[in-house]
C-alpha cells in the first residue's frame, strides 16, 4: 500500500544529506560534516518508508476497508456492532417541562416561610499601633540591627 517507488526515498535522503552537511559545515569539519549528513541521509531515507507508507493509507481508505470486511464475513460478526441507543424519557422530561414536582422532589420553599435572617460577616480590623514615644522605635531599630 505505499505509494511512489524507491525513487521518493532516495530523493528525501539525498535531501537530508545536502541539508545536513551544509549546515555543520560552518561549524564542524568536513569529515565530522559528511559523516553527520551519511547519517541523516539514512534516516531520511528510513523515514521515507513510512512516509509513503502512511500517504498510501490515506490515499486509499476503501481499499482497507474492503480487506477488514473480507476478514469480518468469514469470522463470527458477533461483538462488532454497539448499540448506542439511549431508553425513552419522555415522561421524566415533561414533567420536568410542567414543572410540577413529583412525590419524591422538595417543593419549592419561599423565602418567607424558610424565615433566614442575613447576617453580613463582620471580621476583625487590623490596626497597627505606632510607638508613641521616639525612644521605644529606637531601641527597636537597635535591637533589630544587632540580630
Amino acid at each position: 500500500m505505499m505509494i511512489g517507488t524507491i525513487r521518493w526515498n532516495l530523493v528525501m535522503a539525498s535531501l537530508g544529506f545536502v541539508i545536513t552537511t551544509l549546515v555543520s559545515v560552518s561549524s564542524n569539519l568536513w569529515s565530522t560534516s559528511l559523516i553527520r549528513g551519511l547519517i541523516a541521509g539514512a534516516i531520511w531515507f528510513a523515514l521515507g518508508f513510512l512516509i509513503r507508507l502512511a500517504a498510501g493509507i490515506l490515499k486509499s481508505p476503501e481499499q482497507g476497508r474492503l480487506e477488514y470486511q473480507s476478514t469480518v464475513d468469514t469470522k463470527s460478526t458477533s461483538g462488532y456492532n454497539v448499540d448506542l441507543s439511549t431508553p425513552d424519557e419522555t415522561d421524566t422530561l415533561k414533567d420536568l417541562l410542567r414543572n410540577t414536582p413529583t412525590e419524591n422532589e422538595p417543593k419549592a420553599v419561599s423565602h418567607e416561610e424558610q424565615e433566614i435572617k442575613f447576617e453580613p460577616l463582620t471580621p476583625p480590623r487590623f490596626v497597627s499601633k505606632l510607638p508613641e514615644d521616639g525612644e521605644q522605635l529606637a531601641q527597636a531599630v537597635r535591637h533589630m540591627a544587632k540580630e
